[in-house]
């Protein structure tokens, strides 16, 4: 729960207003609100995302070839799809409808970049070149997430704000949201400074989520028949795609987690990997279908929360 603004932050916030108007500013998007959020808080105490002595890793992420490229596979899906929002969310900056929507898109791209580092930073911190980064993120990009990472610049190509807001605030954040979530929990016992800078990205998603909710919500209120229609069809081929890229994951990689999990299972065993389920109790394929449908079970909620149900 946040903590209610000084005078002084009172202050600034009404400086905020003044300058694009209060009839389209929501505090919560403005830059000082995100630089308490960020600077002031979810990163407060780290560098480069982790805590400055990094946590306690295994020292097998550094000896076991398998648990590295599982680690490696994980660190370059996180960086492909940072790199697909900072390049949309930037372009959106330009045709975003007011100054409000313009900051809070701004710090997004802020955000987005910095995950974007971060993960880039930890890949490093391993010996991996950019060429080499590159090179595994491509790899691991399957067909149908490459086919949604373009589906959502396609809506900024066209310089589509609403939709735009759809593709990638409500379905791809909508979609890290919980990945996130997972991950926080899968990496806990192997490195708790990728936990703590997974944590921090997780925060950042969950404001843009939120901020793509109230954007859809009140421009659907206002919209014709017709622009319904179109985001619901946007939004039913964004989320095909989204699950036809889980089925890739599961169809491609699933056996390198399982033989992971499988040989480290006394140090992961008892990680709650979902709420009232231990790691151990789940097979791999079974953690990815879970999390699918928890993916899709929070999508069909933000569709009520926006008026799309």
């Amino acid at each position: 729960m946040s903590e209610p603004l000084s005078p002084k932050q009172q202050n600034q916030e009404s400086a905020v207003a003044a300058l694009v108007g209060e009839d389209v500013l929501d505090g919560r998007w403005s830059t000082q609100s995100w630089l308490e959020r960020t600077a002031w808080r979810s990163l407060k105490d780290t560098k480069f995302g982790r805590p400055p002595a990094g946590g306690t890793e295994h020292p097998a992420l550094h000896t076991d070839a398998l648990l590295r490229k599982v680690y490696m596979l994980d660190l370059a899906l996180f960086i492909g799809a940072e790199r697909a929002s900072y390049l949309a969310v930037s372009g959106m900056v330009r045709f975003a409808p007011d100054e409000a929507a313009q900051m809070q898109l701004g710090t997004q791209v802020f955000d987005e970049c910095r995950h974007f580092e971060v993960f880039c930073k930890r890949m490093a911190d391993f010996g991996v070149t950019p060429e080499q980064r590159n090179r595994l993120v491509a790899q691991y990009t399957t067909r149908s997430l490459r086919a949604f990472y373009d589906l959502i610049h396609e809506q900024v190509d066209r310089k589509d704000y609403l939709a735009s807001c759809v593709a990638q605030n409500l379905v791809l954040e909508g979609m890290a949201y919980p990945m996130y979530r997972y991950e926080i929990k899968y990496w806990s016992k192997f490195d708790p400074g990728l936990t703590r800078t997974i944590q921090g990205a997780f925060a950042d998603e969950s404001h843009h989520v939120v901020f793509g909710e109230a954007v859809c919500a009140d421009a659907l209120r206002k919209s014709t028949l017709e622009e319904r229609n179109r985001l619901a069809v946007l939004l039913k081929d964004a989320h095909r795609l989204m699950s036809q890229a889980f089925e890739e994951v599961i169809g491609h990689y699933v056996g390198l987690y399982q033989e992971c999990a499988n040989q480290y299972m006394d140090e992961m065993g008892d990680i709650e990997i979902f709420p009232g389920t231990k790691l151990a109790a789940v097979t791999e394929e079974d953690q990815v279908r879970i999390l699918l449908s928890e993916i899709q079970r929070e999508h069909k909620d933000r569709l009520g929360r926006i008026g799309l149900a």
